[in-house]
């Protein structure tokens, strides 16, 4: 085993990202396998990840590194939107503006610009760390920026660690931002 990180824990059930490297492709249905042998077990997802595997919190502490050392808004949303993405895998990640409502950046295949729109202002009128019905959404709010993060991926859904790492990588860009002001 390469790693391991307890992503959510409710109600007696624990959701844990385990990270392996394997000889080949041809040994996951083999891991699998031994895996689900344990009662009470099972598997979620399973997908591949190029390189190495991140390591959340020095990614935090790298993320906060560079995005004060970004010298415009743009290079500070671009670099935001691309970690986010590759860090998470996701699906997309789009950064919306609130006032005028529109999409500022975006990386992966978000969906329809009016659907974006309609989970940003879901976001501001829901409680921090909103969870959409699926799990597949989460957002977070860039109060100085005036700015919404919508992070999608729906295999596996966003788990509650992942939905506070979005919200600290949100929150010390949105730091980065004021000190652009």
């Amino acid at each position: 085993m390469v790693s391991i990180e307890i992503l959510q824990r409710d109600d007696g059930v624990v959701v844990d990202e385990l990270g392996v490297g394997l000889a080949g492709d041809h040994l996951i249905d083999l891991l699998r396998d031994e895996i689900l042998e344990v009662d009470g077990v099972s598997v979620e997802s399973v997908r591949p990840v190029a390189g190495t595997l991140p390591d959340r919190h020095t990614e935090l502490l790298e993320l906060a590194t560079e995005l004060f050392k970004q010298d415009s808004s743009t290079g500070l949303l671009e670099h935001l939107t691309a970690r986010v993405y590759r860090s998470l895998v996701a699906t997309f990640v789009a950064m919306l503006d609130t006032d005028a409502c529109h999409v500022v950046i975006s990386v992966g295949e978000p969906p329809s610009e009016d659907r974006l729109t309609a989970m940003a202002l879901q976001a501001i009128s829901s409680p921090p760390d909103s969870v959409a019905a699926d799990g597949a959404v989460a957002t977070a709010y860039l109060v100085h920026a005036d700015l919404i993060l919508v992070v999608g991926r729906s295999d596996p859904v966003l788990r509650h660690r992942e939905r506070q790492w979005i919200s600290i990588m949100a929150e010390l860009a949105d730091r980065g931002w004021q000190k652009l002001d």
